[in-house]
């Protein structure tokens, strides 16, 4: 884009138009052809990301400016305060600029869970290898602590059982076929909302089940 943009200013230099002299007029460019061209890649350069000139939307003797179209007078200081992409929080923290919906929260939960449980098995691994009886030091916290016995036995069962379903739930999904307008699947939008519905509840169920035996 850049080099068009040269090649167009270059053309008008070399005809001699008037575009390209009053280019060169305003923005004191030297009237070269080469040099002309090369100063225009180099304005187009300084455009690209956060650069926002000082004058840009206030009244002067060219323009009456961006006020009339609601142009805050500290648009300068919003400007760098503007998010880069890809940006989840508003500029005030408040809040999110996006909603994350149920399917979302089910993927990042199975990959959290995944996440989890790889972090337990190492973490009796390494326990094992140090020497330690980890059968032993759970009996120890169970008896020591016994009304905490459901709460850590639905914590350990939950990541179990939620992986577990979710990873039927993408395999059924590997093998089952793309929706359009006219036939409906399980990839649609709504579907994947209620079989993320159904997957949290039913590990939330199971687990409870199993927390209480």
């Amino acid at each position: 884009m850049f080099l068009r943009s040269a090649y167009a200013v270059l053309r008008q230099a070399k005809a001699g138009t008037p575009v390209a002299q009053s280019v060169a007029a305003a923005g004191k460019v030297p009237s070269n052809p080469k040099l002309l061209a090369l100063a225009a890649t180099q304005v187009q350069v300084r455009n690209i990301g956060s650069w926002i000139p000082e004058f840009w939307g206030k009244k002067s003797k060219y323009t009456e400016g961006t006020e009339f179209l609601g142009t805050p007078k500290n648009h300068l200081d919003l400007v760098k305060k503007r998010p880069l992409s890809p940006d989840l929080f508003s500029i005030d923290g408040s809040g999110t600029h996006y909603k994350m919906p149920v399917a979302a929260l089910s993927s990042i939960t199975n990959r959290v869970t995944g996440v989890g449980m790889t972090g337990g098995m190492l973490g009796l691994g390494m326990l094992s290898l140090s020497g330690s009886d980890p059968m032993a030091t759970i009996e120890c916290l169970k008896a020591a602590y016994p009304l905490l016995v459901p709460v850590a036995k639905a914590g350990i069962t939950f990541p179990l059982v939620y992986h577990y379903l979710a990873g039927v739930r993408h395999l059924v999904w590997d093998t089952y076929h793309i929706g359009n307008q006219t036939h409906k699947s399980l990839l649609d939008k709504d579907a994947v909302e209620s079989s993320s519905n159904a997957l949290f509840a039913g590990s939330i169920a199971l687990s409870g089940v199993i927390a209480c035996l």
